[in-house]
């Protein structure tokens, strides 16, 4: 089965396939991030049954984080690396510990997918080498990929988290590219990169008269929506 790391709000303990998780923050009694993670593994999940769920919680109830949290999340799940690891939102800066943790997670085979926003400088872990990046695009419906291969974005992906017409942006870009990671990880023999391009519908960015690129999703230290 598919394991699937999640950095973002905490999920319900008694959440299907939730076989982990541990917090990086402490809880301020809001409830906007708990939606948030739903949301993304609701995506997820539309595209990949039956994963398993690895919750590394950095936001506290409002969708902020501090880079001690994320580079700390990140560490964790490179203990017992997972399959995929889903980063959806945007950190304005990097580190030299967020770069070791992620290459940590990836030499051990880990896929990690960032959210890219569509305007703005270059967020992270998104702007990682190696990480996939991803913004999102209005030309593409759930099952859809473009390949955009911009500086800051190799990938476009539907803009709007299943189920929640609120939650837009590279955020629920992030989600359905990784449930479409999962499936091409679930269902093919080659490389999963190999079998993500079989979802590619656009290359390029989006012209005028195609409809503007979605939301910028994950901006400074948030979750984008």
């Amino acid at each position: 089965m598919i394991r699937v790391g999640l950095i973002d709000g905490a999920l319900p303990g008694d959440w299907p396939g939730l076989a982990g998780q541990e917090w990086f923050c402490r809880p301020d009694g809001a409830e906007l991030a708990s939606g948030h993670a739903e949301a993304m593994v609701q995506t997820v999940c539309t595209h990949a049954e039956d994963v398993l769920l690895l919750n590394a919680v950095v936001f506290p109830g409002q969708l902020s984080t501090t880079l001690d949290a994320i580079c700390a999340a990140l560490s964790w799940l490179a203990e017992d690396p997972p399959d995929i690891v889903l980063c959806a939102f945007g950190m304005v800066r990097s580190s030299i510990e967020m770069s070791v943790a992620v290459a940590r997670l990836q030499q051990a085979g880990s896929l990690i997918v960032g959210s890219a926003p569509a305007r703005g400088g270059n967020a992270y872990p998104a702007a990682i080498t190696g990480v996939l990046s991803v913004q999102g695009d209005a030309r593409c419906r759930p099952n859809d990929l473009s390949r955009l291969d911009l500086p800051h974005a190799a990938y476009g992906a539907c803009p709007i988290a299943a189920g929640r017409e609120d939650i837009r942006g590279a955020s629920a870009a992030a989600a359905h590219l990784a449930g479409l990671l999962a499936r091409s990880v679930q269902g093919s023999e080659t490389n999963a990169l190999v079998g993500l391009e079989t979802f590619v519908r656009y290359r390029g960015r989006e012209r005028r008269g195609d409809g503007a690129l979605a939301g910028s999703g994950a901006a400074g230290v948030s979750a984008g929506g």
